[in-house]
């Protein structure tokens, strides 16, 4: 079925109308007024209650432990029984979560949240440093760890006044009692079963629920703190998404041999996209969710032939290195078919990529940020073929703006910093005003990306303001060039930086990663760049590498890294 982008616009209004499940309506969060889903749960307890009703339903599948949706909340209830008569916690004290992906991090994550505890998920990458300012920052009253982390914290643990709960290297149901006097087995608490009198706190929808220390790239993170209604906000939001895109494409039946949608699950769950798009709307839509102990792109393509995999979503360079593994041929892979990117702007090239290997799939993009719980843009199957590289359509929930240097908001089409507000952005970071005061401009949160609307009514990311590369006077943006290399057959991965000049104050370098055979060479991809940009907009350094570059936290490339390595190799 084809429709054009009006027909989008319209569809929207359609399902927002009165008598709609999507109507919105204004709701009061901390004194003021935002647009909301009126049928959304109003917290978080009431949105996690919901998805008992799945019953024996598959539910989760780590390594060679599967649990239905009934083992789970088995757990879940004993858990949250422990914390509230055994280790005191009350609503409003803070949950921590420091561990790889498994099933005892999505226990933790519910079993807290229904004692009406605010949840901060920590960076289980972060080294003794980073963990301990996260455990002290948000003043946490329970750490759920598994022992590699543990193991980074175990000297500094006086320091501190909560109990740990470590979770067995293995994820097995083995585990030893007590460590130390500070520190419990998870599976001993556990073993100890529920206990008498738990009672579900009442919570109302601007308590705060989660705290979410973002990735950035200097200092140590800050804690957006979201308040309750948040998260079930999102997650309506996407229903919202996937009931428009239905009803202009027509249904997609599973394929493959799948019996139920499920997503792999490749985004570490401390991330916002892990979280809410890889546990919590799987949750809710009684959809069964494959975790990995790591990434592995072999044994990604491994468990989707296994497990019937229908759904991946991930940053574009995982993306990218799944479809073009040398042995992907080898697997089964027909069960798949939504593939979802976020992180980055969308490469030229990937699209026609996804295609190739797996057909027609339902594939989707969007923009988000950690402090508005991945809510912004989004787009999936015969929409995002409307406009693939853009990152998709404004989401109900959010009102996007423009503005310059000097915070002036532009006319339409202009490019400018994306701003934005809506009932899904973070009140704040925790114990952090100032950092506070500095990334909002009255309600209105500053993304520190580059963008604009088309006349469609599609985001485009441009970049990012501090990547803006001044070469002599004039605005380069990086993201610009990228996409244009990924339109050489062969590019698996580019980034484009500036680095400085004595000259033009700035000069453009960049890294490709192209494996041997894929016969990419300097030369080719200087003549391919200056074929289809301005002469000032090919870079003056280019670097060829054979190995996929090097990535953050969130599997997304380490600019910044990459940038700082090269200029140290720049003659003084």
């Amino acid at each position: 079925m084809s429709f054009t982008a009006q027909d989008i616009q319209a569809k929207i209004q359609e399902l927002l109308a009165d008598g709609s499940m999507f109507v919105m309506q204004d709701m009061d969060i901390n004194g003021k007024r935002y647009r909301g889903f009126t049928h959304a749960a109003p917290n978080m307890l009431e949105m996690l209650q919901f998805a008992r009703g799945y019953g024996d339903k598959p539910f989760i599948v780590f390594e060679d432990q599967r649990l239905s949706y009934d083992d789970f909340y088995q757990r879940v209830d004993i858990l949250a029984s422990q914390l509230q008569k055994n280790y005191g916690v009350v609503k409003g004290d803070r949950v921590a979560i420091a561990m790889r992906n498994c099933p005892q991090w999505a226990i933790s994550f519910v079993a807290g949240a229904l004692c009406g505890a605010v949840m901060v998920p920590l960076n289980s990458w972060g080294k003794t440093d980073e963990l301990m300012y996260g455990i002290q920052d948000c003043g946490a009253k329970i750490v759920v760890c598994d022992m590699a982390r543990l193991a980074l914290i175990e000297a500094e643990l006086d320091k501190t006044d909560c109990c740990y709960l470590a979770v067995e290297p293995d994820n097995s149901d083995s585990a030893p009692g007590a460590i130390g006097d500070k520190v419990c087995a998870f599976n001993t608490v556990l073993a100890g079963g529920l206990v008498d009198g738990f009672a579900q706190p009442a919570v109302a929808s601007d308590d705060p629920g989660m705290i979410m220390y973002t990735s950035g790239s200097t200092g140590f993170p800050k804690g957006a703190v979201h308040h309750q209604a948040a998260i079930p906000q999102a997650i309506m939001g996407m229903a919202f998404l996937g009931v428009m895109t239905m009803q202009l494409e027509g249904e997609r039946k599973l394929r493959g041999g799948a019996e139920q949608e499920t997503p792999l699950l490749t985004v570490p769950l401390f991330h916002g996209t892990g979280l809410v798009s890889g546990l919590l709307m799987p949750l809710q839509f009684g959809q069964k969710v494959v975790m990995m102990y790591k990434w592995d792109t072999e044994k990604a393509l491994q468990l989707v032939e296994r497990e019937k995999i229908t759904g991946i979503t991930s940053v574009p360079a995982v993306i990218q290195g799944l479809f073009s593994h040398p042995n992907y041929g080898k697997y089964d892979t027909s069960s798949l078919f939504r593939i979802s990117i976020g992180g980055a702007a969308t490469p030229e090239g990937l699209p026609e990529l996804i295609q190739s290997k797996i057909g027609e799939a339902s594939r989707s993009t969007g923009w988000g940020m950690t402090e508005t719980v991945a809510v912004g843009s989004t787009m999936s199957g015969a929409i995002y073929d409307l406009k693939p590289l853009s990152a998709g359509v404004k989401s109900p929930l959010a009102e996007l703006r423009f503005c310059d240097s000097d915070g002036n908001v532009l006319p339409p089409g202009d490019i400018g910093e994306l701003q934005m507000r809506g009932i899904t952005v973070c009140t704040g970071y925790w114990n952090h005003p100032d950092a506070t005061a500095e990334i909002f401009d009255g309600d209105w949160l500053k993304s520190g990306d580059l963008g604009r609307m088309d006349e469609d009514g599609f985001l485009h990311i441009t970049g990012r303001i501090k990547e803006i590369v001044i070469r002599a006077g004039e605005n380069i943006y990086p993201g610009e060039i990228e996409n244009a290399a990924y339109t050489l057959d062969g590019v698996q991965e580019a980034v484009v930086f500036g680095v400085p000049d004595p000259v033009m104050g700035e000069e453009l370098a960049m890294i490709v990663y192209a494996r041997d055979e894929d016969g990419v060479s300097v030369d080719g991809l200087r003549a391919h760049l200056a074929n289809g940009l301005a002469g000032f907009k090919v870079p003056k350094y280019i670097e060829l590498r054979n190995q996929p570059l090097p990535k953050n936290i969130t599997s997304k490339l380490f600019k910044r890294q990459m940038r700082e390595d090269f200029i140290a190799t720049l003659p003084r």
